[in-house]
């Protein structure tokens, strides 16, 4: 079950697991954009995913690059699993419905330079280019 966390404790929480869980932990302060949304994937009441989503103020120059909307569009900032199985395509896919159901054009992120990408292939994700410095692959999922 897909759940937006929005208390402060709960986003604290969101916070201290994607420091724990995510290969890249968590930029220290902000470290995004306006307008940051959390959320966690629920199976049997445990936390088995959670995302860090914002708009694209950091990466605006890339969002330009490939035609993303800035206005109505969210940027994963991070995602990741928080219990073995396998969970994360489920909960992006129901992201992208929550968000598709908002009116909101797309959803993208920034994949790994030395990573399959599996996961956002798998979730209808497109990779429409790299990043100009890094090369790290740019997704896209288009919501409309």
């Amino acid at each position: 079950m897909l759940v937006e966390l929005k208390d402060r404790k709960d986003v604290k929480l969101v916070r201290m697991l994607l420091s724990k869980y995510h290969t890249q932990h968590t930029p220290p302060g902000g470290g995004g954009g306006r307008g940051n949304r959390f959320f966690a994937w629920l199976v049997d009441g445990y936390i088995c995913a959670v995302a860090w989503l914002h708009d694209n103020t950091p990466f605006r120059y890339i969002a330009q690059m490939y035609r993303i909307g800035s206005e109505n569009t969210y940027f994963i900032r991070r995602v990741c699993k928080t219990c073995p199985g396998d969970y994360l395509v489920d909960f992006l896919n129901a992201l992208a419905e929550r968000l598709r159901a908002e009116g909101k054009e797309c959803l993208w992120t920034l994949g790994m330079d030395d990573h399959s990408n599996a996961l956002y292939k798998r979730a209808g994700f497109v990779e429409v280019g790299v990043t100009p410095r890094t090369k790290n692959p740019v997704f896209v999922k288009r919501l409309r």
